[in-house]
């Protein structure tokens, strides 16, 4: 385990920045706090609020940090110092969401007030008029190009909003009960909405029509989203089941991904081929993107499995769950990978750093940890020399650069060594091959390599 990110109070989130080296974490107790990993200590001032931070996240330029607060504020941060940039940015109501436009200059903001509102981030300034709707604004985020604006509301409408004025584009997006979420095709072009009508529905965004069938649940359609490359949607509902569709027809694909209770998530892997669902059922379930077939075996905890997501390549799944611990799974075998990730209370979310050598779990307990689930260059060089030996039986004699063949004698005490050593490793790292120190012992690997 690595650094410990202490909050006083619940800690709602947790992201990294985009080169990976530092964390924002947003808590209950007020405050959000930037983290430096390679220290693995708490970088600048405290950012603080007058009530609950319900997100914080980066710039696109990791310069800057938006938080969005229960005080009904957003506060825009210096990353470099922790200090305030501007002045407050305020809503009537609780600001549920902010996130920056794709180029950094805007932001746009989700409140209980039954308003959207978008800001400019060099002054601080409103621009434009509020972005009104007659419920709780629940999302609101930009398209890939950072021109439109769409919001999704208790209103039972998805409203769509240029994003240079805020005014209103498309009104006529509607369904028969809340919409949970809305979000852009990777290209811009489509908007699939989430609602409570029991129903995910496929828009048009240039003229807001909607695009062949509802795509039909029994339950509330908790998620909706597009596959990286936008040609099928995955929906995710109460009636515990997550359906696979074709973003061209809007027509299912396969057979239903079927749980025991609540679909609280479904999303693509990176390369659009399976699909991994977490479940009120204490499971994370894998699936064939292209049947809806499940693959392997469940991924099983002991109390619901609150989100679960792949990791940047694809390789593995992290599952975050209320029976305290988040879960490493290796997709390839559907096994558990090293030990329980542990936490005092339940555990919200778990997600990986950009490189995919990290996860940062965030808990009820008042804490993000961060770990290092291990890679090639996670292991130490004296570990790998002693793997080297124990596995072949020969050593490199440095000064003469022959290999020799080790006594049976010293051979047991290398067993023994790197069992010892090994055994502690792998409580808390994973690794796939020993070949990541080979490029500093080119050498001895290149003669062990012609023992082969």
């Amino acid at each position: 385990m690595g650094a410990e990110m202490r909050h006083g109070g619940i800690v709602n989130s947790a992201v990294f920045s985009l080169d990976g080296k530092k964390i924002v974490t947003a808590g209950s107790d007020y405050t959000a706090k930037l983290w430096d990993l390679a220290a693995g200590e708490q970088l600048r001032l405290t950012m603080k609020h007058g009530g609950s931070i319900n997100s914080a996240v980066f710039s696109p330029d990791g310069k800057k940090i938006v938080t969005a607060s229960s005080d009904s504020t957003i506060r825009l941060w210096d990353a470099a110092t922790g200090k305030q940039i501007g002045v407050n940015m305020k809503h009537g109501g609780i600001v549920l969401s902010a996130v920056f436009s794709p180029g950094g200059n805007e932001i746009v903001t989700a409140s209980t007030d039954y308003t959207a509102r978008l800001w400019d981030v060099a002054t601080s300034k409103q621009l434009g008029a509020d972005m009104k709707h007659v419920g709780n604004v629940n999302s609101a985020v930009f398209s890939p190009d950072g021109k439109e604006i769409v919001t999704a509301s208790n209103d039972d409408t998805v409203r769509l909003w240029d994003a240079a004025t805020a005014t209103l584009m498309r009104v006529n997006m509607k369904h028969e009960n809340g919409v949970n979420s809305a979000v852009f095709s990777p290209d811009g072009k489509e908007i699939v909405t989430a609602g409570n009508d029991a129903m995910a529905r496929l828009w048009d965004a240039a003229t807001g029509k909607q695009i062949e069938a509802d795509m039909k649940h029994d339950g509330i359609v908790r998620s909706a989203v597009f596959s990286p490359g936008g040609q099928k949607i995955v929906t995710g509902g109460d009636d515990k089941i997550a359906r696979l569709w074709d973003a061209a027809t809007g027509k299912q694909i396969g057979v239903d991904m079927k749980h025991e209770s609540y679909v609280y998530s479904a999303v693509f892997s990176p390369d659009g081929q399976k699909i991994v669902t977490a479940s009120d059922d204490n499971t994370a379930r894998l699936w064939a993107a292209a049947t809806g077939k499940q693959i392997g075996a469940d991924m099983k905890h002991t109390n619901r499995v609150n989100s679960a997501v792949f990791s940047p390549d694809g390789k593995d799944i992290v599952t975050a769950s209320n029976d305290y611990t988040a879960r490493l799974w290796d997709v390839a075998t559907g096994k558990q990978i090293s030990t329980d990730m542990k936490h005092e209370s339940s555990v919200n979310s778990a997600v990986f750093s950009p490189d995919g050598q990290k996860i940062v779990t965030v808990s009820y307990d008042g804490t993000a940890l961060l770990w290092n689930i291990g890679s090639d260059s996670d292991i130490p060089a004296n570990l790998f020399r002693l793997q080297v030996m124990f596995t072949t039986g020969y050593k490199l004699n440095i000064e003469t650069g022959n290999l020799e063949a080790i006594p049976p004698e010293q051979w047991y005490k290398l067993k023994e060594e790197y069992n010892t050593q090994a055994r502690e490793h792998y409580k808390i790292c994973k690794y796939r091959e020993y070949n990541f120190w080979s490029r500093f012992y080119p050498e001895e690997t290149r003669k062990i390599g012609q023992l082969k």
